[in-house]
């Protein structure tokens, strides 16, 4: 129902079915529009400058973007997020662009906003023209200033179309001055004597004669709404003899309203008419609820039919509004004939509003019909749902519009008033607010207390995981599940999901995923639709992390349909991080083009939107992908853009993300010896024992260990593993215990023990397979291929290990084109060799004679058929030889 009432907002609206084509008016806009800047239809209600836009943009060949503006648009994010809306019916691929990114923001940057407005319309060739109906309802300063400095910026392409009903607050006279205004006022827009021809006589079928309809010309001064006006008058009469005298325009339109539209209708015609006036759109559904009978479709049809001041807001005619002028005077006879059923109307509103999941409109009849107690359920509903969607200033007006006695009568409101402080990270002033509801609740008598009590301990619950005090977070849990009513769809979901996620910071893996899947079950509740997302994130993390990536990147893609549901109403946060962690996935199973189509996505969303975590992990896996592509400077890039991140964050697994790549980067530029004393610091007993159980770290520093190849770093290693392993294995941390087996198997292989290599390798096969890893094993380098090789000439697992050989971009059959293979001492002398290593540093690494790295550089410059060091560098890589 949202969506359906947002379109109306953003669309064309269609043509009525009776009206005057303004073809002289139509013209005009056609031919002078693509040159100017703006264009403005200026003049008081009734002149026809909604019917004459709507019938210009449906026949022109331009691309029309719509916007119809109400009182609720005074706010400068959400206002520029409808232009959004409205631009994206036209050119549907720009809600991906940079703009999309920025009003996708919790708090958007508006200065970067305005900018990317102007920067994206610059992109397009074609004409696209910005209507803004109904401007004058606008009041907002920062709004005005923003559309100045659009229409001062746009480029000739861009155009801006304001109906309104009066001078609107913006350089008018310079825009004229420069000749980029075009200006259409009352004088233009009256009708003529041929159009009110066509109007009373073909139209309205009033066959009246040329005098007449003369004198009417001249009476209402070719007003549009006045001569409907006189036209339903006429009908109702059989002779129009009398001669229409007109005495003033407010007199005029009171009179004819009353004498001559309503007083001739029949009666329930009449109370369908005021009982539905007090709402700005109008569905049968809704005019139902409004006047309690069931012919609310046949009732809006039957107005249609007789031109009663109805107009069509979409083209199935669903969605209808009464003409502002019918409307403000229906209004006013509701006060005057039926007072005393206003307040039950809006509460009818309300509740059909509320039922239909429109809270704002909700909340605004709720309010008029001094109801409470709806109040509270819209506030119980929405209030977390749309602080967890950015919507904080909407927030702010519902609490600041509330009278100050409902906060005393019912505590619970001031409740809304404690999630917007915690929002904005006023936590003291949270905290004390928090504190006074408690005091007002006190004592707990009776069961409405105690519900409004467990609400307060709910909050306490919240504020206890965001601090990652478990213990007091359980407490506080068990005492609030226990006093909620058992059908609560508003405070529950957001206990569990809070607790899934201090369970998960404290690595209770178990305990995180049972309570995010309780916070999904309960599927109905709004907040969940927004926090489902992050949910869905949290059990791909958790999945990950147990080496589970097939169900992982299925949460992910669950939480990324959220994101293309809620488009630009969630937090750019999640967004990005669900971009960039999906990427990952992909990056694992070698989908390299997918992969750097999601992270790109992810760190658009991630820039604009200040998430430090989420840019830290996008350009440590996009520089891997950098680096796997064969492209070493942008891979520096990539970690040296992370590099001050990292250093100012606290996220410790994304630090080891950081340290492993840098060593990777080191490793392909044979910088060994810087990598070998990161290492060695890492190896020193104070600074590694304090993170051993970073798992990240100790794979890297095994890494090392592993190119250095003398027997103690062999023998260091295979420590470091087992540890890993045991650990890994214990917790059910799959992933861990995957790499861990595959650089065990390279040890082995180091050592020459190739039964117990291929043993390990062929235990971390079959636990990868399942789940598709490939890079894990393509990134340990030629060596992890050579193994493979040999694996799969042994007829272990093939299938999998041909897709494995197809990452290393070599055949399972493949051997190097050399007339006498290396040794593995041999190789492990030229990669030394290749890193710029002396004869005496290599001879001291690898614990051997420098007369015997003498003797194995001879025999690898025969092999290779080269003269020097350079000349074997280069040749090894052309042969992939260095691992």
């Amino acid at each position: 129902m949202e969506k359906t009432l947002l379109a109306t907002k953003v669309r064309v609206p269609p043509q009525p079915n009776r009206t005057v084509q303004r073809e002289r008016l139509i013209d005009v806009l056609a031919n002078r529009v693509p040159h100017h800047k703006l264009i403005l239809l200026s003049a008081p209600a009734g002149y026809g400058k909604t019917t004459l836009l709507s019938q210009w943009a449906n026949t022109s060949q331009l691309s029309v973007a719509w916007l119809s503006i109400s009182e609720e648009d005074n706010d400068l994010e959400r206002f520029l997020r409808y232009m959004l809306a409205a631009w994206e019916v036209v050119q549907p691929d720009i809600i991906e662009s940079r703009l999309g990114v920025l009003l996708g923001a919790m708090s958007p940057d508006i200065e970067a906003a305005l900018v990317a407005f102007v920067n994206l319309a610059q992109t397009f060739e074609e004409h696209t023209v910005f209507v803004l109906d109904d401007y004058h309802l606008i009041e907002d300063p920062a709004i005005h200033e923003a559309l100045a400095f659009l229409i001062d910026h746009l480029p000739p392409t861009a155009h801006f179309v304001l109906a309104t009903r009066g001078e609107p607050p913006l350089p008018v006279a310079r825009y004229r001055a420069r000749n980029e205004l075009l200006e259409l006022r009352t004088d233009d827009l009256q009708f003529l004597p041929d159009e009110t021809t066509d109007f009373l006589n073909h139209l309205m079928a009033l066959e009246l004669d040329q005098d007449k309809i003369t004198a009417l010309q001249h009476e209402v001064e070719g007003w549009v709404a006045g001569l409907q006006l006189v036209a339903l008058t006429l009908q109702q009469r059989l002779a129009g003899g009398d001669k229409l005298l007109v005495s003033g325009r407010q007199r005029f339109i009171a009179d004819y309203l009353s004498e001559d539209v309503l007083a001739p209708l029949e009666l329930d015609t009449c109370l369908f008419l005021l009982q539905t006036s007090i709402v700005d759109h109008l569905c049968a559904l809704l005019c139902d609820a409004l006047t309690g009978q069931h012919n609310g479709q046949e009732m809006l049809e039957a107005l249609e039919r007789q031109n009663l001041f109805l107009l069509p807001l979409d083209d199935t005619r669903e969605w209808f509004r009464y003409h502002h002028l019918f409307a403000d005077f229906l209004q006013q006879e509701l006060h005057r004939r039926l007072p005393d059923q206003i307040t039950e109307l809006h509460r009818r509103a309300a509740g059909w509003y509320l039922d239909h999941d429109l809270p704002e409109q909700a909340f605004h009849h709720a309010l008029a019909g001094d109801d409470v107690e709806l109040v509270v359920r819209i506030f119980d509903c929405y209030v977390t749902a749309k602080l967890n969607s950015g919507e904080l200033r909407v927030i702010e007006r519902w609490i600041n519009a509330l009278p100050a006695e409902w906060y005393a009568a019912y505590p619970v409101l001031s409740l809304a008033r404690v999630g917007f402080l915690a929002y904005t990270g006023a936590f003291e002033a949270c905290m004390h607010c928090l504190n006074d509801v408690e005091q007002q609740l006190m004592p707990v008598e009776s069961e409405s207390d105690q519900w409004q009590m467990a609400r307060v301990i709910t909050i306490r619950c919240m504020l206890a995981c965001m601090q990652n005090d478990l213990t007091q977070a359980e407490d506080y849990a068990d005492h609030a599940l226990r006093d909620l009513p058992e059908d609560d769809l508003n405070w529950r979901p957001g206990i569990y999901v809070a607790l899934g996620d201090v369970y998960r910071q404290n690595g209770q893996w178990d305990k995180a995923k049972e309570s995010y899947r309780k916070a999904l079950s309960v599927t109905h509740a709004p907040q969940i639709r927004f926090m489902a997302a992050h949910v869905f994130g949290a059990l791909a993390d958790l999945d990950l992390r147990q080496g589970r990536l097939k169900s992982a990147a299925n949460y992910w893609q669950q939480a990324l349909a959220v994101i293309q549901e809620h488009r630009g109403r969630l937090p750019l946060p999640i967004t990005g991080w669900v971009y960039i962690r999906l990427g990952e996935l992909l990056y694992e199973w070698n989908q390299l083009a997918e992969a750097r189509k999601h992270l790109a996505q992810g760190l658009e969303y991630a820039e604009v939107g200040g998430d430090v975590r989420a840019l830290i992990a996008g350009y440590l896996i996009l520089g891997r992908l950098a680096l796997t592509e064969g492209d070493i400077q942008v891979a520096d890039e990539y970690m040296e853009k992370a590099r001050p991140l990292v250093e100012k964050a606290q996220f410790t697994h994304w630090t080891s993300r950081f340290e492993r790549f840098q060593l990777d980067l080191w490793l392909a530029q044979d910088q060994l010896r810087t990598a070998v004393n990161w290492s060695d610091q890492m190896l020193d007993d104070a600074a590694f024992d304090a993170r051993l159980e970073n798992e990240t770290t100790q794979l890297a520093v095994t890494r090392v260990l592993m190119v250095r190849g003398d027997a103690s770093a062999i023998d260091r290693a295979f420590n470091l593993l087992e540890h890993l392993l045991t650990t890994a294995e214990q917790e059910g941390r799959m992933g861990v215990t995957i790499e861990a087996l595959v650089l065990q198997a390279l040890a082995h292989w180091k050592r020459g023990e190739q039964a117990y290599a291929l043993s390990a390798l062929e235990r971390g096969l079959r636990l990868a397979e399942p789940e598709n890893y490939q890079r894990t094993f393509a990134d340990l380098g030629l060596a992890m291929g050579r193994l493979l090789q040999e694996a799969y000439s042994r007829d272990v697992m093939p299938d999998y290990i041909e897709k494995l050989l197809d990452a290393f971009d070599i055949s399972a059959v493949e051997q190097p084109p050399l007339p006498e293979p290396l040794t593995s001492r041999e190789i492990d002398v030229l990669e030394l060799m290749a890193a710029g290593l002396t004869n005496r540093e290599i001879a001291e690494m690898l614990v051997i004679s420098p007369e015997t790295v003498k003797k194995h550089t001879g025999n690898i410059y025969g092999k290779l058929g080269v003269n020097n060091r350079t000349e074997a560098a280069v040749r090894a890589r052309e042969l992939d030889l260095l691992g």
